[in-house]
C-alpha cells in the first residue's frame, strides 16, 4: 500500500543528520520516559538530548536529570554483557553503556567508555564502559547505583535506569513448540516467536522507575527488537500498569525493517498486537512510521538476510485504535536506520500537539 507524505505540520527536518531545533525558550517541553534497549533506543536518546538539552556542557541539573528518563532491558546474555553476568552475578551492563553514551555530553569521555578490546586474551571483545560498570556495581553494592555512578562521570543529561533490579533472563516460546532459554539464543533459533517470558516472571520495577512513569506526560516506545528490547522491559511488574494510570501519550516507533529470527512477515499492526498480548493494559495513542522510499540496493542487501520493511498497514492500526504518524527518519547512508535527529524532531512534533507541550 502507497503511503502519502507527511502534511506539512510534519515536514522533514531540514538537512541531514542536522540536529531537531532545540525546545523554544518558555516552552515546557514534556516529561518523557523512553523504553527499550540495543542499538534502537540510543538513537533516539542521541536526538533527543540534542533537542532537550541545547545549553552548553555542565548545565546538568536536577530538573534535567527528570526531563528524560530511558527504561532499558537488562536480560542480554550474549557477548561482553553475559560473559560480566556469568563472571561477578550483575545485570547485563551492555544496553545500560550505550545508552549513556548517547546522553553523554562529552564526546571524548564517552568514546573512552565505548571502546572495545580487542585481540584474543581475557580482555578481547570487552567494552570499556561494561568492565567500569561491573567495577562500580561492586563499589557500590547496588547496580542502579552504579548507572547513576557512571551517568556522573559521563555527564549525561536525563538518567538511564534498568527496569528492574533483579536478575533476569528471558524465555522464548516459539510457535512450533520449542522454548528457547536466554536471549542470544532466540533470534538464533528462528522460530516465529508466540511468547516471550521473564525468568523469574514476578520481578519488580524499580522504584525510580515507577515514580518516572508516574511523573511522565510523554512515553515513547522504540525503536528496538520487538521480542528481546521493548516486551522485556515491559513485562517488568508495575510499568505496563503504570503507564496506564500514569496517563502519558504513549508513542510507538515502528521498526524500519523486520528482523530475522524475531519479526519476520510481521506488519506494523502485528507488532502492536504483540505488545498487547504481552502488555494487555498497555496504551498506545500513536506509531510513527517510516515513508522514505529506500534505495533497492540497499533493500537487497537485507533481504539476503531476510529483513524487509515493515509493512504499515494503516487501516489496521487505527482499527487498533493508534494513530498512524507519517515521517521522514531514515538516515541517510547504505544502512537502514533511523537519523536521531529527525528522530527526535518527529516525537517532538508529535507531542507538540499535547496542550501541556506549551504550559509553562
Amino acid at each position: 500500500m502507497a503511503l502519502t507524505p507527511p502534511s506539512p505540520a510534519l515536514s522533514l527536518t531540514p538537512g541531514v543528520g542536522v540536529p531537531a531545533a532545540p525546545v523554544a525558550a518558555g516552552v515546557r517541553p514534556p516529561r518523557t520516559v523512553a523504553i527499550g534497549g540495543g542499538t534502537g533506543l540510543p538513537v533516539l536518546l542521541r536526538g533527543l538530548r540534542s533537542a532537550l538539552f541545547p545549553a552548553a556542557p555542565g548545565a546538568r541539573s536536577a530538573r534535567g536529570r527528570e526531563l528524560l528518563t530511558a527504561l532499558v532491558t537488562v536480560a542480554d546474555d550474549g557477548g561482553s554483557s553475559g560473559r560480566l553476568r556469568r563472571a561477578y552475578g550483575i545485570l547485563a551492563p551492555g544496553d545500560i553503556r550505550n545508552c549513556l553514551v548517547a546522553l553523554a555530553e562529552n564526546a571524548r569521555t564517552a568514546a573512552m567508555f565505548d571502546f572495545r578490546f580487542d585481540g584474543n586474551d581475557g580482555l578481547a571483545g570487552h567494552s570499556l564502559g561494561n568492565l567500569i560498570l561491573a567495577a562500580l556495581s561492586r563499589l557500590e553494592d547496588r547496580f542502579p547505583a552504579a548507572v547513576e555512578r557512571a551517568g556522573q562521570f559521563l555527564d549525561i543529561q536525563g538518567s538511564v535506569l534498568p527496569a528492574t533490579g533483579a536478575d533476569v533472563r528471558l524465555l522464548a516460546e516459539l510457535a512450533d513448540g520449542r522454548h528457547v532459554d536466554g536471549e542470544s539464543r532466540i533470534a538464533a533459533a528462528r522460530g516465529r516467536i508466540r511468547r516471550i517470558r521473564l525468568v523469574p516472571d514476578d520481578v519488580p520495577a524499580l522504584p525510580e522507575a515507577q515514580r518516572a512513569i508516574a511523573e511522565a506526560e510523554l512515553v515513547v516506545i522504540g525503536p528496538g527488537s520487538l521480542y528481546t528490547s521493548l516486551i522485556p522491559v515491559l513485562l517488568v511488574q508495575g510499568i505496563a500498569d503504570q503507564i496506564a494510570r500514569s496517563g502519558a501519550r504513549v508513542v510507538l516507533v515502528m521498526n524500519l525493517m523486520t528482523e530475522p529470527g524475531e519479526t519476520v512477515g510481521m506488519t506494523a499492526a502485528d507488532h502492536v498486537r504483540a505488545l498487547r498480548r504481552h502488555a494487555p493494559s498497555l496504551p498506545i495513542h500513536e506509531v510513527i512510521l517510516e515513508t522514505t522510499p529506500i534505495s533497492p540496493r540497499v533493500l537487497a542487501s537485507y533481504a539476503a538476510s531476510g529483513a524487509r520493511p515493515v509493512i504499515a498497514d494503516l487501516a489496521a492500526l487505527r482499527a487498533l485504535g493508534c494513530r498512524p504518524v507519517l515521517e521522514h527518519t531514515l538516515a541517510i547512508g547504505d544502512k537502514i536506520r533511523h537519523d536521531p535527529h529527525r528522530l527526535a524532531a518527529a516525537v517532538i512534533r508529535v507531542a507538540g500537539q499535547r496542550p501541556w507541550w506549551a504550559s509553562a
